[in-house]
C-alpha cells in the first residue's frame, strides 16, 4: 500500500508520534510519504507522483481544506486519527466530515461519533507506545525521587499535588510547562520542578528515577477545552502505555476503559479520588517487591497489546475489511 501521511502541524510531542507511525508503516513494507497539512503546488505535484492508495491524517485540525478537496476529487480513501478527543471535540466534529475512516483515542468520543455519524467507519484506537523511545534503562539506577508527574498542570493535577505536599513527606519531581505558576522549588525541599516540555528520552529517565509515577488525567470540562458538548473523557491517556513500557510503577486515575487495556488486579493500580491516591502512595512507597510485580506485568501487557506496531496493524486490518487495496510494497 502507498500511504500519504498528513502531519498534524503541531510541535512538542506530535512529531515523535508521527515519526513512530511512519517508521511502523515502513516496517510492514508499505510505502509512505509524509507531507505538511498545507496546500501548495509542490505538495500537489508530490501527491500526484506518489499516487497514494490511502490517506491518513494525524489530528487534522490544521489541514488545509483545499488539500482535502484535491484528495477527495481523486477518490482516494481517507482516514483521520483524532488524538485530542474529547477535549477539542468541537473541532473534531467538523473535521470528521471529510473522512471515511475515523480513529479516536477516547471511548467517550467514540460512543458519541457512533451515535451521531453512523455513515462513518468509527474506531476507538488509543495511541501506542514506541518502544525505541520508552523502555527500561540498560542498568538499574538508585531512586532520586519518591513521586513523579510529567505533563501540563491541569487543575486536577495541581490540586492532587497540593494534597500530597500537605499530607505526605515524600519528594516529588514535576516536569512540564507552567508548573512554577503553582509551585516553586523554594516552597518546599520536597519539590523539584522542570518547568518546560521535555522530550521522551528525558521523560524515560525521570520515570526510571522515581518510585511511583502519578498519572492523573485532564478533566473533560477544563475551562480551556473546546468541548461545548460536554463529552466525558472515558479513556486512559497515552502516558499510561509509556510508563508501562519503561517498566515503572504508576498510580493511575481510574477511567472507564482501564480494564480494556490492563488487568486492575495484575497489571496496574488505580485510584478513585485524592484520598485514595494518597492511601495508595503510602501503601506502595516502601513496597518495592509489589511495585516491581505490577510494573513488570504492565510492561508485558503493553508489549503484547499496546505498541505502535499493534495500532498500525489495527488500521491495516480495518482497511482490509473495507476493501482498500493494501498490498505491500517491497522495499518501499
Amino acid at each position: 500500500m502507498r500511504i500519504l501521511f498528513i502531519s498534524s502541524g503541531f510541535l512538542g510531542i506530535y512529531p515523535f508520534f508521527e515519526k513512530s507511525i511512519v517508521e511502523t508503516f515502513l516496517s510492514f513494507n508499505h510505502a509512505i510519504q509524509k507531507i505538511a497539512p498545507e496546500y501548495s503546488t509542490e505538495i500537489i505535484k508530490s501527491i500526484e507522483a506518489f499516487n497514494p492508495d490511502f490517506v491518513l491524517t494525524f489530528v487534522g485540525y490544521k489541514t488545509d481544506n483545499r488539500l482535502l478537496t484535491f484528495i477527495k476529487e481523486k477518490n482516494i480513501p481517507m482516514g483521520v486519527w483524532l488524538t485530542d478527543d474529547p477535549y477539542y471535540i468541537d473541532q473534531s466534529t467538523v473535521v470528521i466530515n471529510d473522512y471515511d475512516y475515523v480513529f479516536t483515542v477516547d471511548l467517550g468520543a467514540f460512543e458519541f461519533y457512533k451515535e451521531n455519524f453512523q455513515e462513518k467507519k468509527i474506531y476507538h484506537l488509543p495511541l501506542g507506545t514506541d518502544t525505541t523511545q520508552y523502555h527500561p534503562l540498560d542498568s538499574p539506577t538508585p531512586y532520586l525521587y519518591d513521586l513523579c508527574l510529567v505533563g501540563f498542570p491541569y487543575t486536577e493535577r495541581v490540586r492532587l499535588i497540593q494534597e500530597i505536599i500537605e499530607k505526605t513527606p515524600y519528594s516529588i519531581i514535576l516536569a512540564g510547562p507552567l508548573w512554577r505558576k503553582y509551585f516553586n522549588n523554594k516552597d518546599s525541599n520536597k519539590i523539584n520542578i522542570i518547568n518546560r516540555w521535555i522530550a521522551p528520552e528525558h521523560v524515560r529517565q525521570l520515570f526510571t528515577f522515581s518510585k511511583i509515577i502519578l498519572n492523573p488525567h485532564r478533566s473533560y470540562n477544563f475551562h480551556k477545552n473546546l468541548n461545548s458538548l460536554g463529552i466525558k473523557a472515558k479513556s486512559i491517556n497515552n502516558r499510561t502505555f509509556d510508563i508501562a513500557a519503561c517498566a515503572c510503577f504508576q498510580l493511575i486515575e481510574k477511567k472507564p476503559d482501564l480494564h480494556l487495556h490492563f488487568s486492575p488486579d495484575q497489571d496496574i493500580i488505580s485510584y478513585t479520588d485524592f484520598d485514595h491516591c494518597i492511601h495508595q502512595i503510602h501503601h506502595f512507597i516502601d513496597d518495592e517487591s509489589s511495585r516491581t510485580f505490577y510494573s513488570h506485568n504492565s510492561r508485558k501487557r503493553m508489549l503484547n497489546d499496546h505498541t505502535m506496531t499493534r495500532r498500525v496493524e489495527f488500521i491495516i486490518a480495518q482497511l482490509n475489511s473495507g476493501n482498500v487495496q493494501i498490498s505491500q510494497v517491497r522495499g518501499g
